[in-house]
Parts: C-alpha cells; sequence; structure tokens
C-alpha cells in the first residue's frame, strides 16, 4: 500500500524508465518521433522542454523550443522515455507529460491534466495514465472513511476499509502488469514491469536475503 500511495498522477512522470535497444524505424521518418504539441496561448514566448528520464539533463540530452501561437515542436531519436515540461518559472499549474519516444507523430496537449496521443506505445501509456487517475479516485473515498474512523477510535472499520483498498491496489497492479505483457519489448514494457513486479529481494535483520512475493 505504501508504494501505491507514490503513484499519483505527478508521481507517473517522476517514474524510472529504461532504454529501448528494439527500435526498428521506418525509414520514411528515419527513426525518429516527431511531437506536435499545444498549449495554452498564455505561454508564448515561454520555453517547453523535453527532457529524458534516465540519465543527467544537461544541454546535450535536453531539448527545448519556444511556444508560438501556443504551439511547439519536438523531433527525437526514438529508444526512450521522456517528459515534456514547461520552463519551471511558469509551470504551476501545469502537468507535466511522460511520454514514449517511438517512430511515428506524437500529438500533445499539455495543461492542468495533460495527455499524448498517436503512436501505439503513447496511445497505451495514456489509456494506462487515465486508469491510474481513476484508480486513485476510486481509493480516495475509503482512504478517507479509513482516516476518519481512526480519528474516532473504531479500529474494526479501519480494518474493514483496508482490506477494500488492498483489493483495489491488488487489482490496479493486475491491470498494470497486464498491459505490460500485452506490449512485448519496448520502453513501456520496461517501464510498467519495473514498477509492477511480481517478487522483489529484501534483506532481513540477520543480513539474509529472502525473495518478497508480491500478492
Amino acid at each position: 500500500m505504501k508504494n501505491m500511495k507514490k503513484i499519483g498522477i505527478g508521481v507517473i512522470v517522476a517514474l524510472m524508465a529504461w532504454g529501448w535497444t528494439g527500435c526498428n524505424a521506418p525509414k520514411e521518418n528515419n527513426g525518429l518521433c516527431k511531437v506536435q504539441g499545444t498549449v495554452n496561448p498564455r505561454f508564448n514566448g515561454k520555453k517547453i522542454f523535453l527532457v529524458p528520464i534516465e540519465g543527467p539533463a544537461t544541454m546535450e540530452t535536453v531539448d527545448s523550443v519556444v511556444i508560438a501561437d501556443g504551439k511547439f515542436e519536438f523531433e527525437s531519436e526514438c529508444g526512450e522515455m521522456k517528459v515534456i515540461r514547461i520552463d519551471y518559472r511558469h509551470r504551476m499549474g501545469v502537468e507535466d507529460l511522460l511520454v514514449v519516444m517511438e517512430p511515428g507523430e506524437l500529438v500533445v496537449n499539455i495543461d492542468t491534466i495533460s495527455s499524448g496521443k498517436g503512436t501505439p506505445q503513447n496511445d497505451s501509456l495514456q489509456g494506462w495514465k487515465e486508469y491510474t487517475m481513476k484508480h486513485f479516485q476510486r481509493l480516495a473515498p475509503y482512504r478517507q472513511q479509513a482516516k476518519m474512523a481512526k480519528e474516532n477510535g473504531d479500529m474494526s472499520m479501519v480494518e474493514q476499509l483496508q482490506v477494500k483498498v488492498d483489493s483495489l491496489e491488488r487489482a490496479y497492479r493486475k491491470h498494470s502488469r497486464e498491459l505490460a505483457a500485452r506490449m512485448g519489448e519496448g520502453p513501456l514494457q520496461k517501464f510498467l514491469s519495473g514498477r509492477f513486479p511480481t517478487s522483489y529481494k529484501k534483506k532481513m535483520p540477520d543480513g539474509t536475503i529472502t525473495t518478497v512475493y508480491v500478492d
């Protein structure tokens, strides 16, 4: 449950990603991902960035353009996941967007709730993001009720609500793993598999390492 609390809309952006070595792009786009973006025209003249989420953000790895007429464009080599974000001085109230760099044209809208579509993995990523948002909306009332019950000393109710929360979180993990399995090899598959493992290693107090199975 603690791990799931860390996975929110904004936290999705901060999650870890891996490179994709199986990028076989059509000749016509030379293996490039083209991003066509829209944003509120109030950001005209401001910079927007395309930042890798693996490795350091440097002048060599970060791309930026100036927004004009509420639009922007990026062109990037395929093979990894990146985040699109407004200049930090103007970012308040605008959601960063995690995207997959894969061959084709990705259409994005950067806003309070940002979105992207147009390529297979990005369409799946957008669907998973929307599912994640709904998941946390479903959890919210149960967590609020559990907080109130705990304040009132009703631990029996807290336990009942926790059972419901645990059930919803298991369903969420199952959905995410099934999506990863359907995706085949690529950045999104590795991203989801890394975030929703079926087991992990844990060091015990006596120094031994044990395997802990999730669900």
